[in-house]
């Protein structure tokens, strides 16, 4: 057997797996993706980021705050190599979508590679909703204000909630 062949089939079985763990969580399927979960490699910030999808779905916010808090730390740091800065249809498709709830999408490494500020936002509207759902609204102002500017639906209501209860 060649050495570089049980190689590329490893990668191959990954990204199947990780593409089928992606399609369980969007179709809302959690225990499925949670168990294929259990076998991914624990280092990845998209295996942290997809098991906090799942704990989220079932209203363990503080576990889903741990994963979250990994996935962050896991994250490579990447320059975009996407300007986005003088494309004004961009912004305006990119406003749209920042009222929807696409964070709560599973994430793959492909992901994680081509749209590392959209994923860093992910992580930090999740973490946003957890501490929402906790209840603790220092930490949900905390962490929402540096991003009110984007305005993301789920931080400008975070947000409000917040304050009125603090």
């Amino acid at each position: 057997m060649l050495l570089g062949a049980d190689n590329s089939s490893n990668k191959i079985r990954q990204n199947s797996e990780g593409e089928l763990i992606c399609q369980l969580i969007n179709a809302a399927c959690f225990a499925d993706a949670y168990l294929l979960l259990q076998a991914e490699p624990p280092d990845w910030p998209a295996t942290q980021y997809n098991l906090a999808l799942c704990y989220y779905s079932a209203a363990h916010y503080h576990e889903a705050l741990a994963c979250v808090e990994k996935a962050r730390m896991l994250l490579p740091v990447f320059q975009s190599k996407l300007n986005r800065d003088n494309d004004s249809f961009y912004k305006t498709m990119r406003g749209k979508q920042n009222q929807l709830d696409d964070y709560k999408q599973a994430l793959n490494a492909k992901r994680i590679e081509l749209l590392p500020v959209q994923v860093a936002d992910a992580i930090v509207r999740l973490k946003t909703d957890c501490w929402l759902q906790l209840k603790d609204y220092a930490r949900v102002i905390e962490a929402a204000t540096p991003m009110a500017y984007k305005n993301y639906l789920n931080i400008t209501e975070a947000l409000n909630v917040a304050r009125n209860n603090s």
